[in-house]
Formats: C-alpha cells, structure tokens, sequence
C-alpha cells in the first residue's frame, strides 16, 4: 500500500467501513505520465475499478525543469495526460476518477 496518501485514505475507509473496500495502490515512485499511459491496461483497465484516484506530474515537472531527457513538455503532458482519461472513461464509462487538480509548485 505504501506510505503515502493511499495508505491514509485506506485507513480511513477501512475504520469506517471495515472489509467493505479492496485498495490496490498501482502508483509507481518516480514515473512520470507517459510511464503511466504505458501501464493504463494492466494496472488500470484489466482490474476495473469503481473508483480510480490519480496523482501524477511531480516527476515531470521537475524532469523538464532540469532538462533531463526525454522530459515532458506542459503540452505533452496535457495531450498524454487526456489519451490516459479517455482510455480509461472508455473502457470504464462508469469509473469514478479523482483527479488532483490542486497542486501548486512553488519556487523559491
């Protein structure tokens, strides 16, 4: 599971819902949206999930700040990013996404 937010939000369900959920944590510490776009089959639409949370563009932000190879531009990340979502709504039309629209990069 993990030791970041999909672990919290497990522990939370499960507290208030005992055996009600099955969590499956498929998130992979450093990949970047088109490492995620490579895995949507296996990881995404072969399980079928009722509900899906995504949190993903960290390692791309930074990859392309540093210019490290094949980094993702903003507009790769965006055309990669909705090919992902579209995949999954038409494969699962009846999936609930949480997506992370809230994150804020902050420079120093």
């Amino acid at each position: 599971m993990g030791q970041g937010y999909p672990l919290l939000v497990k522990a939370d369900m499960g507290f208030e819902n005992p055996a009600k959920y099955e969590f499956l944590n498929r998130g992979v510490s450093g990949n970047r949206v088109i490492d995620l776009y490579a895995r949507v089959k296996n990881d995404i639409i072969y399980l079928k999930p009722d509900v899906m949370s995504i949190l993903i563009g960290v390692n791309d932000v930074w990859h392309e700040i540093l210019e490290v190879p094949n980094s993702v531009d903003n507009d790769k990340f965006y055309k990669i990013y909705s090919m992902l979502i579209e995949e999954i709504k038409e494969a699962l039309p009846d999936i609930k996404i949480k997506e992370d629209r809230g994150t804020v990069l902050l420079c120093p």
